[in-house]
């Protein structure tokens, strides 16, 4: 680049310079150079760099083009990257939900075998949620294992329901939140929190949750 601007700066010194010379040689009855003949050397002299200089604006617009293609060549490449690593980021997030998910429904197992029934049912509410942020396809059959454990409830639980009942109500107000309880939990949902609430009354225990 710095090279042709090099050449049409000499190119147009160069002219100016001849037609400097042939001017004052010309004045001074020096030189046989007629009017004729500057006429011609000027329009010779504007051509050679008026050609230089078409030549290149041509070849500047050809960088350009190639400059901007290759500049939305990187720009789409770097939309892929992007896309593929919100796609990763999206999997790898939805596999640790799977895993929280299945995680809870052990604990559920075991605290079942135990049978303290109340903290299995927080057990499956939290598989519940982790199920339903991993886009499972089986979140009514869960909802109706959680009914079968109320049924099964016949004491009060061991550990603090006051802790139990803090975190039943951080998991429902992410659960309400997800599209999968608006399109077709939120009836059979509702329903099993209030089954398990008016079992809890029956234990002395007050904290009913209501969907907003």
């Amino acid at each position: 680049m710095k090279k042709i601007y090099f050449i049409i700066s000499v190119a147009a010194f160069t002219g100016v310079l001849i037609l400097s010379c042939l001017w004052i040689f010309g004045s001074l009855k020096v030189s046989v150079v007629t009017l004729d003949t500057f006429v011609g050397v000027s329009v010779a002299v504007l051509a050679i760099v008026f050609t230089v200089v078409i030549g290149f604006q041509i070849i500047n617009a050809i960088d350009i083009k190639d400059r901007m293609v290759d500049v939305e060549r990187q720009q789409n490449k770097l939309i892929d990257i992007s896309r593929q690593l919100a796609e990763n980021d999206r999997l790898h997030t939805k596999e640790a939900y799977n895993l929280q998910a299945g995680i809870c429904d052990q604990s559920a197992e075991i605290r079942m075998a135990e049978a303290n029934y109340v903290e299995a049912f927080c057990s499956c509410h939290s598989a519940l949620l982790y199920a339903i942020l991993a886009d499972q396809q089986n979140q009514i059959n869960r909802i109706t294992h959680m009914n079968n454990i109320i049924l099964l409830i016949n004491k009060p639980p061991v550990v603090s329901f006051e802790l139990l009942k803090s975190q039943l109500i951080l998991e429902c107000t992410k659960i309400r939140e997800t599209v999968s309880y608006r399109n077709c939990l939120s009836s059979a949902y509702e329903n099993t929190l209030s089954m398990f609430w008016t079992k809890m009354q029956q234990y002395g225990f007050m904290g009913e949750i209501k969907a907003e």
